[in-house]
């Protein structure tokens, strides 16, 4: 994909960079995580993954200016002047590599194995119920263990250890997906008040008793239902209850 278009009317170039991590191709979603695993300050992972989205080449400095070529759908690669002080302008169109952002984005396939669906829907509740217990997890022990447990739930019957850059991805991706239900579910999903390590086990029985009413014959059932639909009920249900606090406390 060209990146960089030439006018020759204004003697300028134009950079279209992607504006978010929606706009990534699936080589190019592998290439910046790659980028950011490879290098830990965020200003040199940006400035890695300019070079690699655009095809930019620094061939030598003159002056006060980096010499540099750069592809523009033409025969040879555009030369031009770089001035240093103009390098941050051109990164803060990659500031969006700072946040996982809230729509999730994944590869299609990871060693073979192919993914579930980006936004999970139509994957079962007790699927979604073991990924979150299984980032809870990674949040709290930072194990590569835990992010490779997630890695297989997200990509069935993956089997290879995971790099780096892959396990940023499996985290990045329920970051994601977090973040879109939080908006769209914000009764259930609300802050949780204190500051202290959530007790998995009760959160997910609590939500499967919400769910069932208290009637375990249903639990296999509710198990099994689209993860989208149980968080909707879920959410209906956290609503209705503040509704009753909030009239209980007025008596």
């Amino acid at each position: 994909m060209t990146r960089v278009t030439f006018s020759a009317e204004r003697n300028a170039l134009n950079f279209e960079l992607p504006k978010s991590w929606g706009e990534l191709t699936q080589g190019e979603l592998a290439m910046v995580l790659r980028c950011r695993a490879r290098h830990g300050e965020p200003h040199q992972a940006k400035f890695a993954v300019l070079l690699h989205l655009t095809g930019l080449k620094i061939k030598r400095r003159e002056e006060r200016a980096w010499v540099c070529t750069v592809p523009t759908g033409g025969k040879k690669p555009q030369k031009f002047a770089l001035d240093p002080e103009l390098l941050p302008g051109l990164l803060d169109g990659l500031s969006w590599l700072d946040e996982p952002g809230g729509v999730p984005v994944r590869l299609d396939t990871l060693h073979g194995a192919g993914a579930l669906p980006a936004k999970l829907h139509g994957v079962p509740f007790t699927t979604y119920l073991q990924c979150e217990n299984c980032y809870q997890g990674i949040l709290q022990s930072q194990k590569e263990e835990a992010v490779q447990h997630l890695a297989t739930l997200l990509y069935p019957g993956l089997q290879k250890k995971l790099a780096v850059w892959e396990q940023l991805l499996v985290i990045q991706w329920w970051a994601q997906v977090k973040t879109i239900f939080s908006t769209l579910f914000p009764n259930f999903f609300k802050p949780s008040e204190g500051s202290g390590v959530p007790d998995m086990m009760e959160v997910m029985n609590n939500q499967i008793r919400a769910l069932t009413g208290g009637d375990v014959t249903k639990e296999e059932e509710i198990l099994n239902i689209d993860t989208w639909r149980a968080l909707t009920e879920l959410d209906a249900k956290a609503k209705e209850a503040d509704e009753f606090n909030r009239k209980m406390k007025k008596k």
